[in-house]
């Protein structure tokens, strides 16, 4: 999707506006007065009609549906479309023609690229392994110049406007003598040096077999009337009839040739997509209140208006575009849908997935089979690191069963980019946040799509705790966006020094704030200007090499070890936390040097251990702690009530951001399991009033992970009821595993179909494309449309008595509930 955002697309965008506004004849948009280009954004009255669904199985009760007569109320109908008595007619020959017969008008399903534009599709067949061939109304690309493999549109402008100009029969009359202005103003365009000037194009409308920018076409409502226009997202161009046949005229002459009305239809063909598999048994739909399961019924401290349901408190949605946009193979969304988003790996990770060094070291799977959808033979598993794994439909899936609450954290790492060489995105930290911020409200837009108008879909990025509580009560999720990466707000260090100001660092945190980011990590995987880093300890050859090899490139040092505190912790006070080293710590340096970098290799053999020096990293703390301008930056986001996050900071550093916000009653969070420190550190979070959060783990583990967390040191106000609430941490797409699952197939007869926590909804095993995802298979969660079948395996088998497994999971569904909460103490903190 990035390339729509490339400077040359934004110039032929750009021209094509000119192209409109000469053919327009002078100013206004050709016909302003009689055509109403609705505002993605426009106040309009609810009216009663429900809202277009693009779920499976029953729905719940329906809400007054904001959007009636506009143009998104077609999101994913069947419908007819006529024009001056004549009706859109089946393909024959390859072409759509008109006919006056209602009878033989061709259906269209009508697929939402984006607010308020659509695929107008007549037909899709498939057959097994095959990605399956569309019918849908478009303009041909018969030299393949106009399009490139994903279906953007990236053909010279000058030649395509020529050859409209050209082409007879696309612009009928009286719209004919136009083509000689367009002719003119094509040939005097000159972007490719000519070079595709003795090309012979001949665009032209007719029955496509694939998705692309020349098949989509923006409605826009007639005023006055149930009557709209549809424009050629590419050309600029008004759909007509006439009766030869279906005309391509410009914007300003509309008249009632080129201004439809849409009837509804039966008997349309589905537009391919991910499975939800499931049914909501409740008309209600899923439960919004805590009080309305049974489970939490009668328990003592509960509220009517406390939330049901969990929360992930740390993913990556938006990783697709990280470390330049070319590791992280499929998206969470593509405007033309599943067979794009997910389609095959082979473009970003090589032949057999050859190429894609960071997949090969981190999921050592070797090579594989790159086809996506419809096989999926491969990928995703739950080990498959650098395949996406959160498209929408599954999120969705996940919604369901009682998701309310996703923190997506923005990603990005830059000096892992500029070593990469398969990127397509700029390097530059900020840069690469602005454009994953930018993706995610191009999600939401496409969910809302999906479901009808602005605000109907079940995804909302909030940027509050009283907003976040609205969307729940609406019955749809609320999205957090917070950043982790290591040169956050581009403030790194080079050999001690700073490389931002604290004015760059308000202006930057102003901008991101603007841009409804609520939850910042002050430090990642290497020392910045704010603090050092927690190392990773694990042994052996993984990422922790890497890790330390990008550090000493980042900073232009090693990483500083010291001996940690023995039995205790560090408290946070210590009056310099970054005190200059003394000649003799030069040779204690350099033994924990070995030490790190000798648990690199492979274990002494026994006879010989006696004699090796080397002591494990057990013991090794970074020694740099809180610097001055990350005292300015914790400062300054508790000014702006942002949400803190400790993790993958070093532990002297976290201690002295709980002293500080300790004094302030401010919580903090520990939103993935240890890379918040010790359990020490972690106990202290949760007892000021902050979360701590575990990855999603399997069975007897995840419950024991569960209890652990919901059951650190709180007073009783810090509760939900009994429940300290406990969340969990998928990390999807963050270069992490997924959960895995140790069943077999015979399990799947036992598990399947199951039903939710509240017993609201009934899930089967999902399928997408040709493949069913079951937990049994070997690929354990493979992507997170099977958290909630690993919920449903939890309390099916673990070994954990009754009722340690009934407690882990009312603190799991107890945990949107304690999130909120801790953002309202966020918010009503003193200043």
């Amino acid at each position: 999707m990035a390339a729509e955002f490339r400077p040359r697309g934004l110039a032929c965008f750009a021209l094509a506006g000119l192209v409109l506004a000469l053919s327009g004849c002078g100013g206004g948009d050709g016909g302003s007065d009689a055509v109403a280009d609705e505002s993605d954004a426009a106040a309009q009255q609810p009216a009663e009609k429900n809202p277009p669904q693009a779920g499976a199985g029953s729905q719940p009760e329906a809400r007054a549906y904001a959007w009636k007569d506009t143009r998104y109320q077609f999101a994913n109908g069947c419908y007819s479309l006529q024009a001056d008595g004549l009706y859109v007619s089946e393909v024959a020959d390859g072409q759509y023609s008109v006919t006056p017969d209602a009878g033989k008008a061709a259906r269209f399903t009508m697929r939402p690229t984006e607010l308020g534009s659509y695929l107008m599709m007549s037909g899709f067949s498939r057959e097994d392994s095959q990605v399956g061939q569309f019918e849908l109304l478009g303009i041909s690309d018969p030299g393949g110049e106009f399009l490139d493999t994903g279906g953007h549109f990236i053909g010279e402008l000058s030649y395509l406007v020529s050859g409209l100009g050209d082409t007879a029969n696309l612009v009928l009359d009286p719209v004919l003598p136009l083509g000689g202005i367009l002719r003119e103003l094509g040939e005097s365009l000159d972007f490719a040096g000519g070079q595709l000037g003795n090309v012979d194009m001949l665009p032209r409308l007719a029955a496509v077999d694939r998705p692309s920018d020349l098949a989509v076409w923006k409605l826009n409502k007639h005023e006055g009337a149930d009557q709209y226009t549809m424009t050629s997202a590419v050309t600029g161009l008004l759909l007509g009839t006439s009766e030869e046949g279906l005309t391509l005229s410009s914007p300003s002459l509309r008249n009632a040739a080129n201004t439809f009305t849409f009837t509804e239809a039966e008997g349309c063909t589905e537009y391919p997509e991910a499975g939800l598999n499931l049914e909501v048994a409740d008309h209600r739909g899923p439960a919004i209140y805590l009080k309305e399961v049974d489970r939490f019924k009668g328990i003592k401290g509960i509220d009517n208006d406390d939330i049901y349901g969990y929360v992930d408190t740390h993913s990556h949605i938006s990783a697709y575009e990280f470390i330049g946009g070319r590791i992280n193979y499929g998206a969470p969304f593509h405007k033309f849908g599943v067979t794009h988003a997910l389609e095959d790996c082979e473009v970003a990770h090589g032949p057999w997935g050859t190429t894609g060094f960071l997949e090969l070291v981190t999921s050592g799977t070797g090579p594989h089979d790159t086809q996506g959808w419809p096989s999926f033979n491969d990928w995703p598993r739950y080990n498959s690191l650098q395949h996406h794994q959160s498209y929408y439909r599954w999120l969705e899936r996940a919604h369901y069963s009682g998701m309310k609450i996703l923190v997506n954290h923005l990603v990005h790492n830059e000096i892992l980019c500029r070593i990469n060489p398969q990127k397509q995105n700029d390097c530059d930290p900020m840069e690469s946040i602005l454009l994953q911020i930018q993706r995610m409200y191009e999600m939401q837009d496409y969910i809302d799509a999906q479901h009808g108008g602005p605000g109907e879909g079940w995804f909302q990025m909030v940027t509050s705790s009283g907003e976040a509580r609205d969307v729940i009560d609406d019955g749809k999720l609320a999205v957090v966006l917070g950043i982790e990466m290591s040169k956050v707000l581009k403030c790194g260090e080079f050999l001690d020094v700073a490389e931002c100001t604290r004015q760059d660092i308000v202006e930057r945190l102003d901008k991101l704030y603007q841009l409804g980011v609520r939850n910042i990590f002050p430090v990642h995987k290497f020392d910045n200007a704010f603090g050092g880093h927690l190392p990773d300890l694990t042994s052996g050859v993984g990422i922790g090499p890497v890790l330390y090899a990008g550090n000493l490139l980042e900073t232009g040092h090693t990483i500083e070890f010291e001996e940690c505190p023995e039995g205790t912790e560090f408290v946070g006070d210590e009056t310099d936390q970054n005190a200059a080293m003394q000649p003799f710590g030069i040779l204690d340096q350099l033994l924990f040097q070995m030490d790190y970098i000798g648990d690199r290799f492979p274990e002494t053999p026994e006879q010989l251990q006696a004699l090796d020096p080397r002591q494990g990293t057990e013991h090794l703390c970074n020694r740099r702690g809180l610097t001055d301008l990350g005292d300015f930056l914790v400062q300054e986001l508790i000014r702006r009530k942002m949400m803190i996050e400790t993790d993958h900071i070093s532990r002297k550093a976290a201690a002295r951001i709980l002293d500080i916000t300790g004094r302030l009653d401010y919580p903090v969070i520990n939103s993935h399991g240890s890379w918040g420190g010790t359990e020490a550190l972690r106990d202290r979070i949760a007892s000021q009033g902050g979360i701590t959060a575990s990855f999603g783990g399997t069975r007897e583990n995840w419950v024991d992970k569960l209890l652990r967390d919901g059951n650190r040191p709180r007073t009783e106000n810090l509760k939900v009821g009994p429940f300290g609430g406990a969340g969990f941490a998928s990390d999807v797409n963050g270069i992490a595993q997924l959960a895995s699952n140790p069943g077999t197939p015979e399990d799947d007869a036992r598990l399947y179909p199951f039903e939710s926590v509240d017993g609201r909804v009934v899930f089967h095993k999902q399928k997408t494309g040709d493949r069913e995802f079951g937990l049994y298979d070997g690929r354990g969660v493979a992507h997170y449309g099977l958290y909630p079948d690993q919920i449903a395996d939890m309390i099916l088998n673990t070994d954990r008595p009754k009722e340690q497994v009934d407690e882990a999971v009312n603190q799991l569904f107890t945990s949107a509930e304690a999130y909120l909460r801790m953002w309202e103490r966020i918010e009503n903190a003193p200043l």
